[in-house]
C-alpha cells in the first residue's frame, strides 16, 4: 500500500514522472547546466554571451528532461520546425515590427520622444556593426529560449498536469495564467520595473501564449517575441523591459509621461505597451482564424508523447 501511494505521488498512469516533478527537475537541471556555461561565457564575452549561455542551459535542460522524463522529442514542445513554422515566425516578426513602429509613431506625434541621432555616431562603423549584430543575435536567442521554456515546456506540462481528460480549454487557461504570472514575476528585477510594468508583462505572456495553445507551434510566438525586442531595442533604441541598447540604428530620448511611455522601462511599462499587446493578440487571432485554425486549445497541448528523437 505504501509503495503504491509513493508511486501515485511521483508516477502518472502512463508510467511517466508526473508533470509537476518534471517542471521542478527541469529548473534544477537548468541551474546545474547554467553554472559552467556562465563561467565559460564570462571568459569570452560580456552580457550578451552570458544571456546566450543562459539560453543554452535552459534549452539543454529541456532537451534532457524532455527525453528522459517527458518521453517527448523537442518537436512536441512547439519545435516541429517546417515551412509552416518558419512562415508563422516571419508573420510574427512582421506583426511586431508594425505594432512597435506604431507605438513609436504615436510617441513622435505626441512629442513624447525626441530624435537625437544615429547609432553609428557613437562609435566607429566597424564597432557599431559588430555590436548591432551581437545584439540582434542575442535577441534571437532570447525570443527562442524564453518561448521554448515558458510556453513550450512549462505551459505544456502545466496543461498536461491539470487536464482531467474532459475539457482541455480549462487546462489551457490554467496553464496560460500560471506561466504568464511567472513570466511577469521574472521581469520584476529588471531596471525601472514597477507593479504596472509587471502587469503589462503578464499580459504579454498571455498574448504570446495564444498562438501556441491554438496551433501547438511556437513559430508565431517566437517571431513576435524576437520582433518586438529587436525592433524596439536595435532599431528605435527604446528600453526593452528596462534594458537599453545604446548602439541602436536610431537614437531617441523619452520625454513623455511614464504612464504612457513606460519611461526607462520602455513601452512594456506604459499604456502604449498595453495597446500594442492587445493589438498583437488581435492580429494573431485574426491571422490564425484566416489560416483556418480553430480558435481553441489545440489537442496537441495535451496529447500523448509522439515518437522520435527530434
Amino acid at each position: 500500500m505504501i509503495m503504491k501511494s509513493f508511486q501515485t505521488i511521483f508516477v502518472s498512469d502512463d508510467g511517466r514522472v508526473r508533470a509537476g516533478w518534471r517542471l521542478l527537475l527541469q529548473l534544477a537541471l537548468s541551474v546545474l547546466f547554467l553554472i559552467p556555461l556562465q563561467l565559460a561565457a564570462s571568459q569570452f564575452g560580456g552580457r550578451n554571451m552570458q544571456i546566450i549561455a543562459g539560453g543554452m542551459a535552459i534549452t539543454l535542460a529541456i532537451w534532457t528532461v524532455g527525453a528522459m522524463l517527458d518521453k517527448r522529442p523537442l518537436r512536441d514542445f512547439g519545435l516541429a520546425i517546417d515551412a509552416v513554422w518558419w512562415r508563422e515566425c516571419l508573420v510574427g516578426f512582421i506583426m511586431a515590427t508594425v505594432v512597435m513602429s506604431l507605438i513609436v509613431l504615436v510617441q513622435w506625434l505626441a512629442g513624447w520622444i525626441d530624435f537625437t541621432g544615429f547609432g553609428w555616431n557613437r562609435s566607429s562603423d566597424r564597432r557599431f556593426l559588430l555590436m548591432l549584430a551581437g545584439y540582434v543575435v542575442t535577441m534571437a536567442f532570447v525570443g527562442f529560449y524564453e518561448e521554448l521554456w515558458t510556453r513550450g515546456y512549462q505551459l505544456k506540462n502545466i496543461a498536461e498536469g491539470t487536464f482531467s481528460g474532459k475539457n482541455r480549454n480549462i487546462a489551457g487557461m490554467i496553464a496560460i495564467a500560471i506561466t504568464s504570472l511567472a513570466f511577469g514575476f521574472l521581469h520584476m528585477g529588471n531596471p525601472g520595473a514597477t507593479i504596472f510594468s509587471t502587469v503589462v508583462i503578464i499580459m504579454a505572456g498571455v498574448m504570446l501564449a495564444i498562438p501556441f495553445v491554438i496551433t501547438g507551434r511556437l513559430g508565431l510566438s517566437v517571431g513576435i517575441h524576437f520582433g518586438w525586442n529587436v525592433i524596439q531595442g536595435a532599431v528605435y533604441g527604446l528600453p526593452v523591459s528596462g534594458i537599453r541598447f545604446r548602439q541602436s540604428l536610431l537614437q531617441f530620448e523619452i520625454l513623455g509621461p511614464e504612464l504612457w511611455t513606460g519611461s526607462r522601462f520602455g513601452p512594456e511599462g506604459g499604456l502604449l505597451g498595453v495597446a500594442g499587446i492587445l493589438l498583437l493578440a488581435a492580429f494573431s487571432i485574426g491571422w490564425l482564424s484566416w489560416r483556418g485554425c480553430r480558435i481553441a486549445v489545440s489537442e496537441k497541448l495535451v496529447s500523448p508523447p509522439s515518437s522520435g528523437v527530434y
